[in-house]
């Protein structure tokens, strides 16, 4: 993935903390798109921190406009020394074979910068991906991204990407990828259900969101879209944080904003053939 732009964001206040923002990762097809802060998606931000399940810690380094992140996965005990780097120009070790994903009992996650190896992020035990594949996930805001899953002729990042040893995803044989949910092809699919839209309906506190909230998680095959501004305002996070916890200007300037948002997204939800749930009164 290349950083190829931060976008002018000159409407944002000056307190905005954190307004380009490129997280980049892998997750399960199951979860939410907020990469990191959920269980099973694993992240690495430009701020230097990596997270997951919403725990996020220093790793790495910042990375920013023009900067090319790799995201490399392999079993455990096989990843690059740490003076590794790509192209050879620090003392070229061996780099670990891609046949070698199959061995040992964990999974190990790691991610290059310009072509230097960062060191290991994550290392999850594979029983507990209990087989399910992980998907390349990505988490933007206010920033251009381009990538390359190996269907450029020039490699992002120059020579020596990807490390000797390992693959670009594009190029496993068909029958070592697993595909991902397949949205219905025409607005014809989606009525009537198993394609849905939900409407919640009821007087404030009375449990909507909650229930909402519930539905989309005993129902992960529906990957609902719940539009609503609690919905938003969760999404809004800063490392992790709410908004309330952390927010310093004024409350009701925000909900203002994250109303605007919701009018947007139900403009576009329209256009689109999705699994929705309504959670505004």
């Amino acid at each position: 993935l290349q950083v190829n732009e931060e976008i002018s964001v000159k409407h944002l206040p000056s307190t905005e903390p954190d307004p380009h923002v490129v997280r980049v990762g892998w997750s399960l097809d199951s979860c939410s798109t907020q990469l990191g802060e959920e269980p099973f998606s694993y992240g690495y931000g430009g701020t230097g921190r990596k997270s997951t399940n919403c725990k996020f810690e220093a790793y790495g380094e910042p990375f920013a406009e023009n900067d090319v992140i790799g995201c490399l996965v392999v079993g455990a005990g096989v990843s690059p020394p740490p003076r590794w780097r790509c192209g050879g120009a620090v003392g070229d070790p061996p780099a670990p074979p891609r046949q070698d994903f199959e061995c040992g009992e964990e999974v190990e996650m790691s991610f290059l910068k310009n072509g230097t190896w960062l060191g290991v992020a994550f290392r999850v035990r594979k029983e507990l991906l209990g087989g399910r594949a992980l998907f390349p996930h990505v988490l933007v805001k206010n920033c251009a991204v381009e990538f390359n899953f190996g269907q450029r002729e020039e490699a992002l990042g120059g020579p020596g990407v990807p490390p000797p040893g390992f693959a670009f995803i594009q190029q496993l044989p068909l029958g070592e990828r697993v595909r991902g949910t397949q949205g219905p092809k025409s607005k014809a699919e989606c009525y009537p259900p198993p394609r849905q839209i939900l409407m919640m309906v009821g007087l404030p506190a009375a449990g909507k969101t909650t229930w909402a909230v519930k539905h989309a998680a005993a129902n992960p095959s529906k990957k609902y879209n719940i539009l609503g501004t609690n919905a938003i305002m969760d999404k809004m996070r800063v490392m992790g944080l709410r908004r309330q916890r952390n927010y310093a200007g004024r409350w009701d300037v925000l909900i203002q904003q994250a109303t605007q948002c919701l009018n947007r997204l139900i403009q576009i939800a329209a256009r689109k053939r999705r699994n929705y749930i309504l959670d505004q009164v």
